[in-house]
């Protein structure tokens, strides 16, 4: 057993203790999973865990992976095979193509061998039957990490930098465990050199075309020059900004139990009053966790996607769409916000006729649609011209139309041609009308159409008819509104 006075072991030891009290399943007869490079910072982790007497080495899983583009990576497996031998314990390795993986994806050489890293460990994980993976992230690596999201663009969930137990990416079962979080390297630099450790040294991890390598070796180098903490600086704003973050957490978790209305495979439902009423933090922190429990994997959600979805939904007409990260869409519906994945089977949210045959709606009176939809007529007591052309909801109408002259609730027509309001006479294809205002394919065919038999009167929640204006206040006036019950 090593002595606890060493920096690391004395870190090994706190964050042990702490990650116990939270995750009952840690114990003595865990299998855990420990990622090994043999560079310094692992073969430090390996050699602190196997002599620390915190846990058994025969239920510790060394685990090395062959990114598939560095000669050495043999006899680095080598190294961590003997490594493992040597304590008891297991060994995994496997490899795989990093190069292939980031043209196929379009990812960094870096993103795609992270994914990749992880993707194994998890895979290591799932064989041995392990819940934790160890990872050897120390204080610098922390640094860069902050320092990366800062310059690439994030919020606060990327200036917490990395977590020092957070569900492993793409396996959520897993938890990613990070003892070495708050150990700087010159102190695992110190740990080797005292125990005389054998370590495998990375050449890559000096090539400067890699942006993280620039990061380490050229600004973190010049940042010094101006706060020779720096490291520590940003440590400390992780920090900080982690309890700030886990605090928004759990205040959008209560909202969102609050604010969901509906939910179904691959949608949800939001209270849209009670949302726009949040704080412009919560508001946009409900997106994102909305996001979130459609889409867990999904871990960039720049500030623009967020920004604009916000602002779609806070003044968007019904029926509005803005694309979001994970292939989600947020639209507007009457009373809620709608947030679909592209794989969701979506309720009825939005107008649409029961059947394709036309209804007859009654003058004055309300027809049924399908999901609760209702269309309703009924005549003006007293006809201002002002309001009528003023009009705010796109969810109802002002039109005159011959006296006697019925209306009728159908679909669009084969070739179906319409006069909009505001072009004077001048004619449009319906259809053409349809996908320029970026209606989903899906609710085409059965879009509600108010009609009289001659021509059309209200592209329902989207135009009005020119033939139908309202056009003299002597005349009665049908005031037509679709609504949901």
């Amino acid at each position: 057993m090593i002595r606890r006075n060493d920096v690391i072991s004395t870190a090994l030891h706190r964050f042990w203790q702490e990650t116990a009290a939270a995750f009952p399943a840690l114990t003595a007869a865990a299998p855990l999973v420990v990622g090994v490079s043999g560079g310094p910072d692992s073969a430090a982790l390996w050699h602190a865990l196997v002599h620390s007497g915190l846990h058994p080495p025969v239920n510790l899983i060394a685990a090395y992976l062959d990114h598939g583009w560095r000669p050495a990576a043999r006899a680095e497996a080598a190294f961590v095979a003997s490594l493992a031998a040597q304590a008891g314990s297991r060994f995994r390795t496997a490899q795989t193509d990093v190069p292939a993986l980031a043209r196929a994806r379009g990812l960094t050489l870096e993103e795609a061998a992270r994914e990749s890293r992880y993707d194994f460990l998890a895979q290591a994980a799932e064989k041995e039957g392990a819940a934790f993976i160890l990872v050897a992230h120390h204080a610098d690596d922390q640094a860069e990490t902050v320092l990366m999201h800062l310059l690439r663009g994030t919020g606060l969930a990327g200036l917490r930098g990395m977590l020092p137990a957070a569900p492993l990416p793409r396996a959520p079962h897993i938890t990613l465990l990070r003892p070495l979080l708050a150990v700087k390297r010159t102190d695992i630099e110190a740990y080797c050199q005292r125990h005389a450790l054998q370590t495998m040294q990375d050449e890559s991890n000096l090539d400067t075309s890699h942006y993280r390598n620039r990061l380490r070796h050229e600004l973190l180098p010049l940042l010094a020059d101006y706060n020779p903490q720096i490291v520590d600086r940003l440590n400390h704003l992780a920090a900080l900004t982690a309890a700030d973050y886990a605090l928004l957490h759990d205040l959008c978790a209560h909202h969102f139990v609050q604010l969901q209305r509906r939910r179904g495979d691959g949608w949800l439902e939001l209270d849209l009053a009670g949302w726009r009423a949040l704080p412009l933090s919560l508001r946009r922190g409900l997106l994102r966790y909305a996001v979130w429990q459609l889409r867990p994997a999904v871990r960039d959600m720049g500030f623009q996607a967020i920004e604009l979805a916000r602002q779609t939904a806070e003044g968007g007409a019904v029926g509005k769409e803005v694309g979001l990260p994970g292939g989600v869409t947020l639209r507007v519906g009457y009373h809620v916000l709608e947030l679909l994945g592209d794989d969701a089977v979506p309720p009825v949210t939005l107008p649409q006729l029961a059947g394709d045959e036309p209804v007859r709606l009654p003058l004055p009176g309300r027809a049924a649609l399908a999901g609760g939809w209702l269309v309703e007529s009924r005549l003006l007591e007293r006809v201002d011209l002002t309001q009528i052309e003023q009009n705010p909801d796109p969810w109802q109408a002002f039109v005159q139309i011959p006296a006697g002259t019925p209306l009728w609730l159908r679909p669009r027509l084969p070739g179906e041609r319409f006069q909009p309001l505001g072009l004077h006479g001048r004619s449009t294809s319906l259809k053409e009308a349809m996908i320029n205002r970026k209606m989903p394919a899906a609710l085409r065919p059965l879009w509600p159409l108010v009609a009289t038999p001659q021509h059309l009167v209200w592209f329902v929640g989207q135009q009005l008819d020119e033939r139908a204006r309202v056009q003299v206040e002597s005349q009665p006036v049908w005031h037509l509104r679709c609504y949901r019950l």
